[in-house]
């Protein structure tokens, strides 16, 4: 809703400590010259599977808080931007954000995930920072596809792209900031640290898969935490991300987004 307004790259940055002890460096030998890294990666995409493949139902609550700190009555081609989106129909929801320079909500929905299709059900508002008519509040809770987008799969499509484009600037002999960070314990689970570029990812030995990832790009910041719901399965448990803006012409500030997922 918010992005709709912005064309800003989001990249993120992991802003928590892992409580754990990190082992730096190891040293392990893989047939072919393929480094650590790239054994984990390999890994990762070898054993990725699409969330229904994983999982026949699942029952969860989500919840999304949004924010904006930035005075939206002036911005470029601020026009034909309003224009179109009330073709679109997010014309209440522009109206919001243009009469609130501080603005905040936080929306809850129920969500039912069965065979690879997703119903949802009692959207609603949780908070306001400020008043909204209800033709506003309706909107934002009409358009609210992102608290029910399959993130799951999603998630492995981007590592699954950032490894090709990685493996193709390498065929090209073009210098890559493909790393191993380190690995750390929690629980019984071993966990290993890569980075692709501006991407950070942990991955869960054993059932290879994503525990965190997070991206950044100067003060711009995105982080989500995956938990094992069930055996050798991490579903999306919360994230947030925060972006600044900083060009010419446009209003200065922040919007940000958080998500938090509660399995019943």
């Amino acid at each position: 809703m918010l992005m709709m307004l912005v064309s800003v790259s989001l990249r993120a940055q992991e802003d928590e400590d892992i409580a754990v002890t990190m082992d730096l460096p190891e040293t392990v030998v893989l047939a072919n010259g393929m480094t650590f890294e790239e054994y984990l990666l390999k890994q990762v995409l070898a054993n990725a599977k699409p969330l229904k493949a994983r999982v026949r139902t699942l029952r969860y609550t989500v919840t999304c808080q949004l924010e904006k700190d930035m005075d939206l009555q002036k911005f470029p081609h601020r026009r034909t931007i309003t224009f179109a989106a009330r073709l679109a129909g997010y014309g209440p929801i522009v109206d919001a954000l243009r009469e609130h320079k501080h603005f905040g909500i936080t929306m809850a929905e129920d969500v039912v995930y069965n065979n690879g299709k997703i119903k949802t059900s009692d959207a609603r508002m949780v908070e306001m920072k400020q008043e909204l008519t209800e033709k506003q509040k309706a909107s934002f809770l009409k358009h609210d596809g992102m608290m029910s987008a399959n993130v799951y799969d999603k998630f492995y499509e981007k590592v699954r792209d950032k490894v090709k484009e990685l493996q193709k600037k390498r065929r090209k002999k073009q210098e890559t900031d493909l790393r191993y960070k380190g690995s750390y314990t929690q629980g019984k689970r071993t966990y290993y640290i890569v980075t692709l570029d501006d991407v950070k990812v942990h991955i869960a030995e054993g059932c290879w898969q994503i525990s965190r990832i997070s991206y950044e790009e100067g003060q711009n910041t995105m982080y989500y935490e995956f938990k094992e719901i069930k055996p050798d399965l991490f579903l999306l448990s919360h994230g947030r991300a925060k972006l600044y803006l900083d060009k010419a012409k446009w209003p200065k500030g922040y919007i940000s987004m958080k998500m938090g997922y509660s399995y019943h």
